[in-house]
């Protein structure tokens, strides 16, 4: 049984002339993590809302575990968890308290309430922080509050929307841990994220998302062979110009000063020899998910067009 099935999802807002969604149809298989990945705005806090049966589709059909979206909705919620993006925890409550008590609102006796609290909080290096109030605690360790929340009701079916946001690179990765092992039990997980170190670390399949519509999907081998050339070389701007740089491959404006050129081995160090030539600073490495983001959603760069990737939006 697939974990989500979506056929033809569209989705506006009133008022809105754009589309939040535009005729998504995806196939999550179960046991995996699959990954929306896009930048703020592209359209992936509104599927998930849409698939946790928190907003409706204007059109097209979603089947979460085998169940509709609009006519089986109450079943759907028994099934599931989902850290939002835009949650908070109470400033009051203890991380203790936030999963202890989750777990009795879904149902759960106090005896097993109790070992799943103690098991998640430890698991996300909370426990040592169980009985202060979240008011009281750093960003970082609310936002784990709320993944320990959603990951110690052991649902079916997990949404994690941006889950790392604002957690310094040692609690992303206690949280990667902890996604992991829920992965190695059999758990499903539909994650979002504009991390691109975090969607190859944790991905069995990508969807890159963009302004509502589908633009590439696939394992991240099989999205790396998007773009032909297999390395990159970025190069400050300071010293070479774009026409130069564009005879060795295809160029794109990173941002910060930088030119990224994709090409080949051969090309490349035919580049590092030009720039070390001419005094400039350089990086060279295989193509990465980033630079396939980058070579979907940013700009190929033209003759005099120096123009980069737009800036990101909240979704």
């Amino acid at each position: 049984m697939l974990a989500i099935d979506a056929v033809g999802v569209t989705k506006k807002y009133k008022g809105s002339r754009m589309l939040a969604l535009s005729d998504i149809s995806l196939k999550v298989e179960s046991g995996k993590v699959f990954t929306l990945l896009g930048r703020n705005g592209a359209g992936k806090t509104t599927f998930v809302r849409i698939c946790a049966t928190q907003l409706t589709p204007s059109s097209g059909t979603i089947k979460v575990l085998g169940h509709d979206i609009l006519q089986n909705a109450s079943e759907i919620r028994n099934l599931v968890s989902i850290v939002p993006q835009e949650g908070r925890p109470l400033r009051a409550l203890t991380p203790w308290d936030h999963v202890y008590n989750w777990l009795k609102i879904r149902g759960e006796g106090s005896s097993s309430a109790r070992e799943k609290t103690e098991d998640i909080l430890r698991k996300l290096e909370l426990y040592e922080a169980r009985n202060r109030p979240a008011m009281n605690l750093s960003g970082g360790m609310k936002q784990k509050i709320l993944v320990a929340m959603a990951m110690a009701t052991k649902a079916q079916l997990l949404f994690l929307d941006e889950p790392t946001i604002g957690l310094d690179p040692v609690s992303r990765r206690q949280v990667w841990s902890a996604i992991k092992q829920w992965k190695s039990n059999g758990g499903s997980i539909l994650l979002t994220t504009h991390y691109m170190d975090e969607a190859e670390i944790l991905s069995d399949y990508i969807v890159i998302i963009d302004k509502g519509k589908i633009v590439a999907e696939g394992t991240i081998q099989e999205l790396r062979r998007i773009i032909p050339q297999n390395m990159r070389v970025d190069v400050s701007k300071d010293g070479l110009d774009v026409n130069s740089l564009s005879s060795y491959g295809s160029v794109v404006d990173t941002g910060g000063g930088m030119l990224r050129v994709f090409t080949f081995e051969s090309a490349a160090r035919e580049l590092s020899e030009l720039a070390i030539r001419h005094n400039v600073s350089f990086t060279v490495s295989p193509v990465t998910l980033d630079d396939v983001f980058v070579h979907l959603i940013g700009q190929t760069i033209d003759k005099g067009d120096t123009n980069g990737v737009g800036q990101n939006e909240r979704n």
